[in-house]
């Protein structure tokens, strides 16, 4: 599957933002499909975190996070019971004053046959309403 990008402007600054990003454990607060989120091991700038998600079906899998303080967090696959790759990060950059732009990536690859009911899901039409429900998680906290 090719990568996909995905931005949208926010209004906090690029610190609030990158909190939220990194606040794995609170996803399933905001984000419907994540059931849980669970950091493994780290602290700080490098993470190892487990996601469990339903998209269709259960989904669960192992990433490796790094995150540059309030510019950028970047993820590469530990292991995964769909993906064979799954990497891709964010970019936040401000856009003056109290807005920042949020730039998702994300490159995903599946090592077996998967329905394109839930790669569409887990691509297409789960993005723009994902950006939307972090739009939202950062501006409450504002």
């Amino acid at each position: 599957m090719p990568q996909v990008t995905e931005s949208i402007i926010i209004n906090v600054s690029p610190k609030v933002i990158y909190e939220v990003a990194l606040d794995f454990e609170k996803y399933p607060e905001f984000l419907s499909d994540v059931k849980q989120a669970t950091i493994q091991n780290g602290k700080g700038k490098s993470l190892i975190v487990d996601f469990d998600i339903k998209v269709i079906k259960s989904i669960q899998y192992t990433l490796k996070v790094t995150g540059n303080p309030y510019k950028s967090i970047q993820w590469d696959l530990i292991k995964g019971e769909l993906f064979k790759k799954n990497s891709g990060g964010w970019v936040f950059k401000e856009e003056g004053k109290g807005k920042t732009e949020a730039t998702y990536t994300v490159d995903i690859d599946f090592g077996l046959f998967v329905p394109s009911m839930i790669t569409s899901k887990l691509i297409g039409s789960n993005l723009p309403s994902m950006m939307k429900k972090f739009k939202e998680r950062a501006e409450s906290l504002a």
